[in-house]
């Protein structure tokens, strides 16, 4: 008979072992006497056996409740403390350059000074040719193809466009290629996107009112700036953007942004943005950053409308504003178009956000601005009235100096035939400490409406040789350009 015996294979002839007459009895509670307990005998003696199989359970429910009381709180405590000031150890690396598109037939002098800058198109195949896993790519236009135009300026849009085709061939390692496209705007303008999904190269989703512009690689590489995936933007248009390669921290928080796009894609804008989609970088909370080896600069990124920021993500008027407010010295600002109005189909609103800070930063502190507005066929007459009241502000007292220019660029009449081509497109801000780089114009309707992205780069200390001072040279340059013109009534192409 086995030794290990249950309740009823006690043996019959079990008899209790008697005791002396002065021993006392100890008096001992049986734990037999509870549930589940059960009577095993052991080196010939009973002994009680309690089986406790409702512990784990209920200690495995114990911690989910817990997990699922405390997380909350967790996240409020997270989100709470996104916008309060850390310090940051180190500054973290990260190569930056500014690249830009200039129109053909648009020729600087060979001065000495003027900066030498890598081209849309080369930052756009270089990225292309470090991914390895995935490109995500943000824009309103896919018109990479000029199949209605005979001109070899097309020539460039084509041959990005087949290598991104190529993606889709059978046989061949594919990336993960997303494409975000503008939902809002007519169809024509998505034609090599719609290519590029049914070849099986790309998925693509929309989403309203677009204007962002983003290529985004493994989450470590990036391109933020004014061109769309448009050949005009590569050979027609003044484009200006920035370029990141080895800037994974940054990266990774445009890769929320991006996701946050694409789930727009397929949903309505939820009521309130879940946690994966929160930053803790922001105007508040900079990355610190070591640009190029070379000097170190705060950084973060900014976003329009304030409907489609996460918890802890800055606003795209909020990041322009406090720019403009610590500037001390000078404000240099180039954009396509200049309106501080809010345009809507039932009516017009002054929105003077901007437009009042600017004659804060004139008029208190005595800061020097220069607007360079681009001019070609499609500008609107009225928006010379803002421009002619901001400048009068010089009329007031001596030492205010607000400059305003117009930039043109030069056209002849075939190149007249390409439709939305000869302008500048630029948009960015640049102060004695602080440089914005945008991808739209500034209107009411764009920070109120548009899905907008900016990123916003502040010098630690002042620094005569920065990614500041870069920009500053690119904008002086387009200023004392023959194609930069003074404000005058009536100008016209």
């Amino acid at each position: 008979m086995s030794e290990r015996r249950g309740v009823h294979e006690i043996p019959g002839d079990y008899q209790p072992v008697p005791r002396e007459q002065d021993e006392s009895t100890p008096t001992v509670t049986s734990c037999c006497r509870r549930p589940n307990c059960n009577f095993r005998v052991n080196d010939d003696q009973k002994v009680c056996c309690c089986s406790h199989g409702y512990i784990i359970p209920v200690f495995i429910l114990f911690i989910l409740v817990l997990i699922v009381l405390l997380l909350p709180w967790e996240t409020i405590n997270r989100n709470g403390n996104a916008n309060s000031p850390i310090p940051v150890e180190s500054p973290l690396p990260c190569q930056l350059e500014f690249v830009e598109s200039l129109p053909l037939g648009l020729n600087y002098s060979q001065a000495e000074g003027h900066p030498q800058l890598r081209t849309t198109i080369e930052s756009w195949q270089l990225l292309l040719g470090r991914a390895r896993s995935s490109l995500d790519i943000v824009s309103p236009h896919w018109t990479l193809r000029g199949l209605d135009i005979k001109d070899s300026s097309t020539g460039p849009g084509d041959h990005l466009f087949q290598r991104l085709l190529s993606n889709g061939d059978p046989g061949k390692p594919k990336l993960r290629l997303r494409i975000v496209v503008n939902r809002s705007q007519d169809s024509l303008w998505h034609a090599d996107a719609r290519i590029l999904a049914n070849y099986g190269a790309a998925d693509v989703v929309g989403i309203n009112y677009l204007h962002s512009k983003l290529w985004l690689v493994d989450e470590e590489h990036f391109y933020l700036g004014s061109a769309s995936m448009d050949w005009r933007s590569l050979t027609q248009r003044k484009e200006l953007g920035i370029l990141a390669r080895n800037c994974p921290h940054l990266a990774r928080d445009l890769a929320k942004i991006f996701k946050e796009y694409w789930y727009l894609g397929n949903n309505e804008v939820p009521e309130y943005w879940p946690w994966m989609y929160h930053t803790h970088i922001n105007q508040r909370r900079p990355l610190l950053l070591n640009i190029n080896k070379n000097h170190t600069m705060r950084a973060y990124l900014a976003m329009s409308p304030p409907g489609l920021a996460a918890k802890g993500r800055s606003h795209e008027l909020d990041a322009i504003l406090d720019a403009i407010d610590k500037a001390s010295e000078f404000i240099s600002i180039s954009l396509m178009d200049y309106f501080p109005q809010l345009r809507r189909s039932d009516k017009v609103e002054y929105w003077p956000f901007i437009d009042n800070a600017l004659r804060r930063a004139a008029l208190e502190r005595g800061v020097a601005i220069k607007l360079l507005i681009s001019w070609w066929k499609y500008s609107d007459p009225s928006e010379d009235h803002f421009l002619r009241s901001l400048e009068s502000l010089n009329k007031i007292r001596e030492d205010v100096d607000v400059e305003m220019r117009r930039f043109v660029v030069p056209t002849t009449n075939e190149l007249e035939k390409i439709s939305g081509g000869r302008v500048s497109c630029n948009s960015y801000l640049v102060t004695d400490s602080v440089v914005f780089i945008g991808t739209s114009s500034w209107s009411g309707e764009h920070f109120t409406n548009s899905a907008g992205l900016g990123l916003v780069l502040q010098d630690m200390d002042y620094n005569n040789n920065s990614l500041r001072t870069d920009l500053l040279s690119i904008f002086q340059r387009d200023w004392f350009s023959p194609f930069a013109l003074p404000l005058k009534p009536n100008l016209r192409i």
